[in-house]
């Protein structure tokens, strides 16, 4: 991350640089987690890195991908400098992508940052029967030290719940984005409770050590609204006072990102961990004036 950021800001690496965990690669393959470990709890570590060595990537612990745009010449002068510095790092290798097969992931990432639509990423959904996946996506300054936090955040909190931790930080101009995708049997009751008890508690434990998420499922809006809490919940008031000035009657997506018309609040309309339904107890009807 400290070597990713000044050659983000100085727009040495273009686009959206991403640090993937290996175990992404090896699930976009599209097989099922039985296919490398039938056992409980989360895979461990030296199951994945001996599927990762069976890859055309070879065996590591994370891969970037990244993009550099232009004429040849001004590709090649960014991408010499991109190679000085990634080989900073011990045991650091570069992948030729003449090497790889068609169906490898980078192939995708290389689509996508032409602008051409791919969902082969997707196919980690395959890891477990039935799968569905929800996520976990808070924002922070690109440093070592806040990745290290987060990942080992993230890292005990799967463990806790017995889920693979699929981790990816996602590193925009000057701010990071670590997005966990968190993989479950829709048909499994427990494994559904699970995968959300583990998102809320990322969500709460994450938000305690200063971070917020900038996108989330509609189940989790109100909660992640409230952990915007600075200054007496200035943003929130902020927030329904316009809310209330141009939607006063509450007609527009009322409760979307966690703001709630002023006829809706009090009422149990917020999903929270103890509440997750999805209606309240009526609205608030306005008394007609009389003349």
């Amino acid at each position: 991350m400290e070597i990713i950021r000044p050659l983000r800001i100085s727009m040495i690496l273009e686009n959206v640089a991403q640090v993937r965990h290996v175990i992404q690669a090896i699930a976009a393959r599209g097989l099922p987690r039985s296919h490398f470990y039938t056992g409980n709890g989360p895979i461990p570590s030296d199951i994945v890195r001996r599927a990762a060595a069976a890859t055309p990537t070879g065996d590591h612990a994370w891969a970037y991908y990244g993009m550099c745009y232009g004429p040849p010449h001004i590709r090649g002068y960014k991408l010499a400098i991109i190679d000085a510095e990634f080989t900073k790092i011990s045991g650091a290798k570069k992948i030729d992508p003449s090497n790889l097969p068609a169906d490898e992931y980078f192939f995708s990432r290389d689509r996508i940052a032409a602008g051409i639509p791919d969902i082969q990423e997707l196919r980690w959904v395959n890891w477990t029967p039935n799968g569905a996946h929800i996520a976990f996506s808070p924002v922070s300054p690109i440093r070592a030290a806040d990745a290290l936090r987060l990942f080992s955040l993230g890292k005990t909190l799967h463990e806790k719940y017995g889920i693979d931790f699929f981790p990816a930080f996602c590193v925009g101009l000057r701010e990071m984005h670590l997005i966990v995708e968190i993989v479950f049997d829709r048909d499994d009751p427990e494994r559904k409770t699970a995968a959300m008890n583990c998102l809320r508690d990322l969500i709460d434990e994450a938000a305690k050590c200063g971070y917020g998420e900038y996108r989330t499922h509609l189940v989790l809006m109100d909660q992640v609204a409230r952990t915007y809490s600075w200054n007496g919940g200035a943003l929130m008031k902020f927030n329904e006072k316009l809310k209330d000035a141009l939607d006063p009657n509450g007609i527009l997506a009322p409760g979307r990102c966690g703001i709630w018309p002023k006829r809706y609040r009090g009422r149990g309309w917020e999903m929270t961990r103890e509440n997750d339904k999805s209606e309240g107890n009526g609205v608030d009807v306005p008394s007609e004036s009389t003349s």
